[in-house]
């Protein structure tokens, strides 16, 4: 539903509202981009162009069975260059809804190969059991899980899921994305979607995954998806500042162009950097290192590093 000055977008726009201040929820025109982890499970790489989410648009809040859950059209920029060397960045959407899980599960991908984009992060491929259709793929790193979880009545719900859906279980949340339709009853179905898989879940599930085995944190920017993933990788936080998409803020999300060009001045990423960098700091700069180099090492944690010997099991 981006434009306004489109007439169906216009009056899909003016229809989201009391649709869902008629199911008793809130609807808002714009709002900032969730958590990074959501962020990249449904938005990291355009094809070989990273994506910096912005944020969301036409977001609907409320509850299906006693559960929370957002929803909205989650919009970012893919990051590329052209051959003079100007920096640019090309729109791309995705219609998203998450919903908190109630006690901690392994990443898992549940992937809708009929989605007709998807540019979300890319586990690697799992084994797909008797008895799910040929709609579905598996991405993960805990087999087992996987197995335990698609049990005939998990599977049954996830069958009747809308058409372009892929469900993601990751950081606390479980979530279902696919190409934009732009209303809230297709929020509203992929909502309770979400609430009866939570139901589908095998209680022996619960409460076996440690924050890294849940899927907390991002990959590097440079890391490979798929197969090649590595978990132990993970990044408390983004090593990528959008290098100036970050100037695009999420009160423009409703309006979002479908390109932005970028000048010089403003492609500059500014980092600060831990106490014991100080020899990487150019003089003058203080506790700022301004990066221009390509520099990887920005003394972000891994994931893994912040788990101490009492981590709880991750299977």
């Amino acid at each position: 539903m981006f434009g306004r000055k489109d007439k169906k977008a216009t009056n899909l726009r003016r229809a989201a509202r009391p649709q869902a201040e008629a199911a008793g929820w809130t609807w808002r025109d714009a709002a900032p981009a969730p958590a990074q982890e959501i962020c990249e499970a449904v938005l990291r790489r355009h094809g070989t162009h990273p994506v910096w989410p912005t944020g969301l648009s036409d977001v609907v809040n409320g509850a299906v069975g006693g559960r929370p859950f957002t929803g909205g059209h989650l919009v970012g920029y893919a990051f590329g260059t052209t051959r003079q060397a100007t920096a640019y960045g090309d729109r791309v959407s995705v219609e998203v809804v998450w919903m908190p899980l109630p006690d901690s599960l392994p990443e898992l991908r549940i992937v809708d190969t009929q989605l007709h984009d998807d540019d979300g992060v890319r586990l690697p491929p799992l084994a797909v059991p008797d008895g799910l259709s040929p709609r579905w793929s598996l991405e993960g790193f805990v087999a087992p899980f996987a197995a335990e979880l698609l049990t005939p009545a998990f599977v049954a719900t996830l069958e009747t899921a809308p058409p372009s859906c892929t469900v993601v279980i990751r950081a606390g949340v479980i979530l279902c994305y696919g190409d934009p339709v732009g209303d809230t009853a297709s929020i509203a179905t992929r909502a309770n979607l979400l609430a009866a898989l939570i139901a589908s879940i095998p209680p022996s599930c619960w409460g076996r995954a440690d924050a890294l085995i849940a899927g907390t944190g991002v990959s590097p920017t440079s890391a490979r998806d798929g197969r090649a993933l590595v978990l132990a990788e993970r990044l408390v936080e983004r090593d990528w500042r959008g290098s100036g998409l970050a100037k695009i803020t999420w009160e423009q999300t409703p309006e979002a162009k479908r390109s932005a060009t970028l000048p010089a001045r403003d492609q500059v990423e500014v980092w600060t950097m831990p106490a014991d960098d100080a020899a990487a700091r150019p003089p003058g700069i203080g506790g700022v290192h301004i990066d221009l180099s390509g520099r990887t090492d920005l003394g972000i944690p891994t994931v893994a590093s912040t788990l101490g010997p009492d981590r709880p099991p991750s299977v």
